[in-house]
């Protein structure tokens, strides 16, 4: 069973169309990441983590761990961590896919070094 059947077993329905829709864009953006569950979330990795699907009552967050490296030039990247930041992605949400992509992309590059 892939990660993302497995994933979606778990989260309500109504949550299935933006996590098919982020998991579609990430693998995508970074082909190369593999995807497992990893503290119950879909998390995206290579040899480091580099983003995860983390599922909320009405939003899923797009997380990137080194998301305050991150160029991000349509402020879509939030928190207040020291590494890590989010996108929070709700049904309504228009999502911005080039914009999310070039996080990915970058997020996915800045884990290789």
């Amino acid at each position: 069973m892939s990660a993302l059947v497995e994933f979606l077993a778990r989260v309500k329905p109504e949550q299935h169309d933006v996590v098919c829709a982020l998991d579609a864009l990430i693998r995508k953006a970074a082909p190369e990441l593999a995807a497992s569950l990893k503290w119950g979330n879909l998390t995206y990795h290579h040899a480091s983590n580099v983003c995860a699907l983390i599922v909320h009552e009405e939003h899923v967050n797009l997380q990137v761990w080194r998301g305050a490296d991150i160029a991000d030039p349509k402020g879509l990247l939030v928190g207040s961590g020291k590494q890590m930041r989010h996108i929070r992605v709700g049904r309504e949400t228009k999502v911005l896919r080039s914009a999310i992509s070039a996080i990915v992309k970058e997020a996915a590059e800045a884990t290789r070094a």
